[in-house]
């Protein structure tokens, strides 16, 4: 039996109460630290998954922890540089939430302080684990579907995302927040590992209305098409203004045509469950409880990065796909800026 180990959160906001969750609820692990900003929200988070964590303000003072092993960064999108590079420096391994970075500098410097320290840095792509999108992987591996020739994917989110979730979401981008999923779920689909070099243009559109006009000045959405090297078509959609009153809090559909044959996913009014009375598609696929633990590809994601510091084998998904997908992103900003399209392969050499 593999020997346990301690575990420590960094962040315990909404996604991180779901790592703590996790955390306390996967064999093998012990989550030795909780650390927020919020002192409050940290002692609730404990209370929660039954209060035998250290709490922690300052996450230094977690990372200073001999007994900590990994830890789980989960921090708005602008915090990630310094929080990553200071758990690379005490030697502890990384899953931290996407994306990697926001900019070309901080994502290099991760990933130089990662490769120093020898530690392990998974990039918390849950999509990889759902299992609509593995179906669609197997049919595209086995080639059901023939040679993929155009995909269409959407996900949006609310505006009670950006407006009451998210206390940062003026620091960030719908692009930041959600697009990052889709890429990395196209990047793996299409086997293409590195990424820059499978996608050769992408044109982008964006609008600022919506958000704008609730005084936070962030984009309402994104537009994208990108070309890839095979011929494959992609449009991309993700906004984050739907209204409070949609059934479910995000809306994901992706529809993939092949030569031979084509591919729908419905991952959030598919009909699994519904509340009449509300109006309401409980979540059935990314994170719901059974028996009240914590269940769902969202889940499993952070489990396997568990399992692979237990194990002390890589995770599946590492630091260069964070890397990729960061760029495409700040192509997409580019494109957005310039109204112009952007020949992705002329920007940035692969490390």
């Amino acid at each position: 039996m593999e020997q346990g180990k301690n575990f420590g959160i960094i962040g315990v906001g909404t996604w991180g109460e779901m790592h703590a969750r996790t955390y306390a609820n996967t064999p093998g692990v012990h989550l030795e630290a909780i650390c927020d900003i919020n002192l409050e929200r940290a002692l609730k988070v404990n209370e929660i998954i039954g209060g035998n964590a250290k709490i922690y303000t300052d996450y230094q003072d977690l990372l200073s922890n001999p007994t900590i092993t990994a830890v789980s960064i989960v921090l708005p999108d602008h915090l990630h540089r310094d929080a990553v590079i200071a758990a690379a420096r005490a030697g502890k391994h990384i899953l931290l939430e996407k994306p990697l970075a926001t900019t070309e500098e901080d994502g290099r410097a991760i990933l130089a302080a990662v490769e120093k320290a020898n530690v392990y840095l998974m990039v918390d792509f849950h999509n990889r684990w759902s299992p609509p999108f593995n179906a669609l992987k197997e049919a595209l591996d086995s080639g059901e579907l023939g040679v993929p020739r155009t995909i269409s994917f959407r996900l949006n989110d609310t505006l009670y995302v950006p407006t009451k979730m998210l206390s940062w979401s003026a620091h960030s981008s719908v692009a930041w927040f959600l697009a990052s999923h889709c890429l990395d779920t196209l990047l793996w689909l299409t086997h293409a590992r590195v990424g820059m070099d499978a996608v050769e243009r992408l044109f982008c559109v964006s609008r600022s209305h919506v958000l704008k006009q609730k005084g936070i000045n962030t984009p309402d959405l994104y537009q994208t098409l990108l070309e890839f090297r095979s011929g494959l078509v992609v449009h991309l959609e993700n906004a984050w203004i739907l209204p409070e009153g949609s059934p479910s809090v995000f809306e994901l559909k992706c529809e993939c045509i092949g030569e031979r044959g084509a591919f729908y996913i419905d991952g959030s009014y598919h009909g699994t469950q519904k509340i009449v009375t509300r109006t309401v598609y409980p979540d059935a696929l990314v994170a719901p409880r059974v028996n009240s633990q914590p269940t769902g590809f969202a889940v499993e994601s952070i489990r396997h990065f568990a399992n692979s510091v237990i194990k002390s084998t890589p995770p599946l998904v590492d630091g260069r796909d964070g890397l990729a997908v960061t760029r495409l992103i700040l192509a997409m900003e580019a494109s957005a800026e310039s109204g112009q399209p952007i020949n992705v392969k002329d920007i940035w050499q692969q490390p």
